[in-house]
């Protein structure tokens, strides 16, 4: 049994390992609670269309005499009658397309969802990725003032070198190791965060894997055509469409409505004592017919004036969305240059202070001077590579926002 468990244990930790974003991101579209009541809608709103098409339900009505009443046909005991009204030819039709346009409207919620969800995911796990590369870098860091404080403390039982020098590298490494241990801490958050967003158990691990890539200037080519495809300028099309069929069904309530059917009244045969002559008291059937008359035309006009306003509102809507859109599209595009020029400039900062701290080093080793020197360049340089994961994450970070305006989450 242990041996069983044991393997259950590897294989769990082999699935864990073998997840990736895009992992993540099916796991998030197919259990977020806020993606499955969209779709929930969406379903509801389809259930509207047999409903739309449907006929009015027909009416029956039955009566009775207390007294039969005396007819010459017979004696007359009640009446009962049935009546199915009719919706004016095509109307049916177009309440149908409009259930579907209304029901296509909420489809297109569902993408609009998805689109803001997968953004939610991105944006909380490259945060992640940047803690791991952060907790690299001060672990390595950490090795390597330990290294430079046992060559400290070589050239001080030398006389090469001056006490205090130990004690500046044991200050260092003290700091390094609270700045671990808080980066330790920040995990926690950020893994419940991520998780909350997949409808997962806060405890579950998240894997992170492989090295973000570096920035490059011009890598994503300005277009502003691309906002066209945000999920949630369709919306407005979608909506603009459903107002238009809303229109075309506003302008079927001005015609009437027909209505046919039968009256069914059973009559009793009287008997010849009385002085009304005799009948054979045959039951009559009476064929039915009515018909609306729409004379109210203000309320219907009122109703197809409604629906056209609200289609050029929704246009408007769509339009000032496009124009909210374009401002944040130019934005982001210069802040992903801005983070791509920035990496140019750390990368050349890094390899030039990687040639002081070799230098100094070399002096320190010889002469024993200057220890504190190495010491500054040395977390210079490693200040350099925390900014520079800090700027890759911005960048993937940005051209993830990127994605989000063009509508290219997925």
């Amino acid at each position: 049994m242990k041996k069983i468990t044991t393997i259950l244990l590897i294989l769990a930790a082999g699935a864990l390992k073998s997840q990736t974003l895009e992992d993540y991101l099916k796991i998030a579209a197919d259990s977020n609670p806020g993606i499955r009541a969209k779709q929930t809608e969406f379903q509801a709103a389809l259930q509207k269309r047999p409903q739309a098409k449907a006929l009015p339900d027909p009416t029956i009505n039955a009566s009775f005499f207390l007294r039969p009443m005396m007819l010459p046909m017979g004696n007359q005991l009640g009446s009962v009658s049935v009546m199915q009204m009719f919706p004016w030819f095509g109307a049916l039709d177009a309440m149908e397309n409009e259930a579907t346009r209304m029901a296509e409207v909420k489809r297109q919620a569902v993408q609009v969802a998805q689109n803001e969800l997968f953004f939610k995911v991105k944006n909380a796990w490259y945060p992640l990725f940047e803690l791991e590369e952060k907790i690299r870098i001060q672990q390595d860091l950490l090795r390597l003032l330990e290294t430079d404080k046992e060559l400290a403390t070589v050239m001080f039982q030398q006389g090469m070198a001056p006490m205090v020098d130990p004690i500046r590298a044991d200050i260092m490494i003290d700091e390094v190791k609270t700045e671990l241990m808080l980066l330790e801490q920040k995990r926690k958050p950020l893994e419940v965060t991520f998780n909350r967003l997949l409808n997962r158990d806060d405890n579950l691990p998240v894997t992170i894997s492989g090295m973000l890539p570096e920035p490059v200037t011009g890598a994503a080519a300005r277009r502003d055509s691309l906002i066209a495809d945000n999920p949630v300028l369709a919306v407005f099309d979608k909506q603009i469409q459903a107002a238009i069929a809303e229109e075309k069904v506003a302008g079927y309530l001005r015609k009437p409505m027909i209505g046919a059917g039968l009256q069914y009244m059973p009559l009793v045969k009287r008997g010849n004592d009385l002085d009304l002559p005799p009948n054979t008291g045959r039951d009559m059937v009476m064929p039915m017919f009515s018909v609306t008359v729409p004379i109210w035309k203000k309320k219907y006009n009122a109703a197809a004036e409604e629906r056209r306003l609200m289609q050029v509102m929704y246009a408007d809507m769509k339009k000032d969305m496009q124009n909210e859109l374009t401002s944040m599209y130019e934005l982001t595009f210069y802040e992903l240059e801005k983070t791509a020029q920035m990496m140019e400039l750390l990368n050349l900062q890094m390899q030039k202070t990687q040639q002081a701290v070799d230098l100094v080093l070399a002096a320190y080793s010889n002469a024993g001077q200057d220890f504190e020197e190495v010491l500054r360049l040395q977390q210079q340089l490693f200040r350099y590579q925390m900014e520079k994961v800090s700027a890759k994450t911005e960048y993937q970070l940005t051209l993830v926002k990127l994605d989000y305006l063009t509508g290219k989450m997925n």
